[in-house]
């Protein structure tokens, strides 16, 4: 990359997982000042402004390092396609798919890629849970998990693992995505039991995949983002060399299916039989001090300004 262009860093946003993004671009404006880019952090939460202000800082390019709605979900993406502007990581089409949890797992057992067991229901935030009856007879006997269909970083997610936490795991699912008075959309998603991993793909090659071990509990926000709480190995011993690569066809396939490109990490169950489900796709991985993506480019070889400048490059439009 030319480094006369200026590279506006987009951080921070609107949705609920704005403390990690701002977290995921500081890190990124540090390793291309370092790299002596001309760089700026712009936060994304100016809204209406931000086409003004991309103008007028003369940005050349975007390096997108938002999480959530309005940023991981197609439409800062849209927004930069209209100004002419190349951005990093996946297009508009690709970005909006992989935001809406159940519309991706529709495509991926369309595409007979193994995705657990789901439900996708609404609700109005702040309104008493409807049709609890129905649900609790339809996963009656599982264990499953109640999230956000369309938010990252496990927040709102709850497991439920008793028919008397439905309720309160529905109504934290609905807060966390939408204000009172809204309707929000929430995923109801088996729970599968297994090795968690985690792959993360740069430019449609693999990177070394990580196994997550949680000290206790799941891999909910508190454990992915507080050091100490989870262990990440790399590589797997959980796994044999055959299962390996299987959950890594299973990961590449996902993300050429949904049309990623650039940094994507695909999360996975790896199930006692050797079956690889994919849980989700996050199109914009975290690049804070505990997050995946750098962990597994470290493990390749790759240092964090190494990683940020190959983020840069692939910079392009749809």
């Amino acid at each position: 990359m030319d480094k006369s262009k200026k590279i506006g860093v987009l951080l921070g946003g609107s949705s609920t997982e704005r403390a990690v993004s701002l977290r995921s671009g500081a890190a990124l404006v540090a390793a291309y000042q370092r790299l002596g880019y001309s760089v700026i952090p712009i936060d994304t939460h100016s809204g209406r402004a931000l086409p003004g202000i991309l103008l007028e800082q003369g940005i050349d390019v975007a390096v997108i390092a938002l999480h959530g709605p309005l940023g991981e979900d197609g439409t800062v993406q849209g927004l930069l396609e209209v100004m002419g502007i190349p951005y990093s990581g996946s297009g508009v089409t690709a970005s909006a798919l992989c935001m809406n949890k159940a519309l991706s797992k529709r495509l991926l057992h369309s595409a007979g890629i193994a995705t657990p067991a789901w439900e996708a229901v609404q609700m109005t935030v702040g309104q008493p849970v409807e049709s609890l009856s129905r649900l609790i007879d339809t996963w009656a006997g599982k264990s499953l998990f109640v999230k956000p269909s369309s938010a990252g970083s496990s927040v709102g997610i709850r497991r439920v693992g008793e028919p008397s936490e439905l309720a309160t795991a529905m109504v934290a699912a609905s807060e966390a995505a939408a204000q009172p008075g809204e309707t929000a959309d929430i995923l109801l998603e088996q729970e599968m039991l297994g090795t968690e991993v985690t792959l993360a793909i740069l430019d449609g090659e693999p990177l070394p995949m990580i196994e997550i071990r949680p000290a206790e509990g799941f891999y909910d926000y508190l454990n992915k983002y507080t050091p100490g709480r989870t262990h990440y190995l790399v590589p797997t011993e959980s796994l044999s060399a055959q299962e390996i690569q299987s959950a890594v066809e299973t990961g590449l396939a996902a993300g050429r299916l949904l049309g990623c490109r650039g940094l994507h990490r695909v999360d996975m169950i790896v199930d006692r039989a050797g079956c690889a489900w994919v849980l989700e796709i996050n199109t914009i991985p975290g690049l804070t001090e505990t997050s995946l993506a750098p962990r597994a480019a470290a493990a390749a070889g790759l240092t964090f300004d190494a990683l940020a400048e190959r983020i840069l490059a692939g910079a392009t439009r749809e």
